[in-house]
């Protein structure tokens, strides 16, 4: 998907006083500028009041940045068929097809106050027939980052708690160099990849599309036994959808399918890779961790059951 151009500009307001604003360029004509900054809603600028203008380099994302510069990062992999921003809140649905695709992630200011904006989250959702869902990270969801503090209102309100989970990373010039295991790849989902995955939801396949994504499948005597998902944003990877038969589980497959899709991400140029593992699978997280990634942060969603 194209990414709008980042830009920074100076520009004046009423009083003549000057300001520095940096995000992406959302418009630009003869009358007004729309620029859209991290964690922020909209700011629209009569043209008249820009000094300033150019376009700079994207922001960079690292394993080391913070949890709102990775949810957002993440979100782009897996955004679902429709984003609106509630200020820096950014709220997703994609027909009810994963709740990555089908939740608020609440990065930044929502630039109201939180009843107020949970009314608007919840209204947004309802109308589309979806439970209001929101995803709530940090390092620490006990702690006192404002993940963890959304989190306990949130509680206090009776929204429940669903599938616990972490964001982990690597640095793929530190990941395994076994020799990668052949895998077809495709930039579309094909029936094959489809059939290793055990969801037959009628939305998933256009909100696998909703990001430009390389989709591989390990076949073996023309029979697949394992897929995954790889969504390459800026310098990262990300790989999700990661299946292996069932009847071929617990032996290496998993391993060498990972490692596979890694060595990919490095031909394509990636950086850096993530994933998200539920912590109903420790045994995933094992897999991974002995593959090099670390958790970056964690996060579960809060869901209006009522």
């Amino acid at each position: 998907m194209h990414q709008p151009a980042r830009i920074s500009l100076r520009h004046v307001d009423a009083e003549g006083r000057a300001h520095d604003l940096v995000g992406d360029l959302v418009l630009s004509d003869q009358e007004r500028v729309v620029v859209l900054p991290a964690g922020r809603g909209p700011v629209e600028l009569p043209r008249s009041a820009v000094q300033v203008m150019r376009r700079v380099p994207p922001r960079v994302v690292r394993p080391t940045s913070s949890v709102d510069d990775m949810v957002r990062l993440t979100s782009r992999g897996w955004p679902g068929t429709e984003v609106v921003r509630m200020g820096g809140w950014s709220l997703h649905a994609g027909g009810g097809y994963s709740r990555r695709a089908n939740s608020c992630h609440p990065t930044g200011d929502a630039e109201r106050p939180l009843d107020e904006a949970l009314d608007g989250l919840s209204a947004f959702y309802r109308h589309r027939g979806l439970r209001p869902c929101l995803q709530v990270a940090a390092r620490d969801l006990t702690g006192d980052e404002p993940g963890a503090l959304l989190d306990a209102a949130l509680a206090a309100r009776g929204w429940h708690t669903a599938t616990p989970s972490s964001v982990m990373t690597v640095d793929l010039r530190a990941a395994p160099s076994d020799p990668p295991t052949p895998l077809e790849w495709s930039t579309t989902p094909g029936d094959i990849w489809l059939g290793v995955d055990p969801s037959q939801h009628p939305d998933r396949v256009e909100v696998l599309a909703s990001a430009d994504a390389h989709y591989s499948t390990w076949l073996t005597g023309g029979r697949a036994v394992a897929a995954g998902r790889m969504a390459i944003t800026d310098d990262w990877a990300g790989l999700s959808c990661l299946v292996v038969d069932p009847a071929l589980r617990r032996n290496g497959h998993g391993r060498a399918l990972t490692i596979a899709m890694m060595a990919r991400a490095r031909e394509l140029g990636a950086r850096w890779a993530y994933l998200q593992v539920a912590d109903e699978n420790p045994r995933a997280q094992r897999l991974y961790e002995s593959l090099g990634f670390r958790v970056h942060h964690r996060y579960h969603y809060r869901e209006l059951v009522s």
